[in-house]
């Protein structure tokens, strides 16, 4: 739209068998600001709107006697509001973060939000070292399940270069 400000699009598909939740589906869109915009750092605020989708699978808590737990499906309409970062580090690192916040307009008080730091550093031209910590955040669950839940991976990366 301008140097400074953009549109975007987005669609996020996740699923947590830890939170018994099959599928939830955010399909959204905004505007959005360059803060910081140069070679080695780049600085996003983000502001939209979104409708999600969320089906939660019924299962029973270990509890004395069992407690079933009914599927919950959810779809409302929410606010998307958040900030991306990329910052490289020399020629071999880059550094990521991404926070989104989703405040639910349909119950207002509820919330979700994501928390995402990376880092990829080169080990050499094709091969690299990846790690990653997330933070998803459900302000109100379904019974039994809990609101926090953080990831943390690492691996190797491989680049495909022509």
């Amino acid at each position: 739209m301008t140097p400074r400000l953009f549109a975007f699009a987005a669609a996020d598909f996740y699923h947590d068998a830890l939170q018994y939740l099959d599928l939830r589906s955010i399909l959204g869109g905004g505007l959005g600001v360059h803060v910081i915009k140069s070679d080695s750092t780049i600085l996003d605020l983000l502001a939209g709107a979104n409708y999600t989708h969320e089906s939660y699978s019924a299962f029973v808590l270990p509890t004395t006697p069992p407690t079933p737990v009914a599927a919950v499906t959810h779809s409302l309409a929410a606010l998307t509001l958040g900030d991306s970062f990329v910052h490289k580090i020399g020629k071999g690192t880059v550094i990521t973060q991404g926070l989104l916040f989703y405040p639910d307009l349909t119950n207002t008080g509820e919330y979700r939000g994501t928390f995402n730091l990376g880092t990829v550093t080169k080990i050499n031209k094709w091969l690299g070292w990846q790690n990653t910590f997330a933070d998803i955040y459900v302000s109100d669950p379904p019974m039994g399940t809990k609101k926090n839940d953080l990831q943390f991976a690492t691996g190797l990366n491989i680049a495909f270069t022509h």
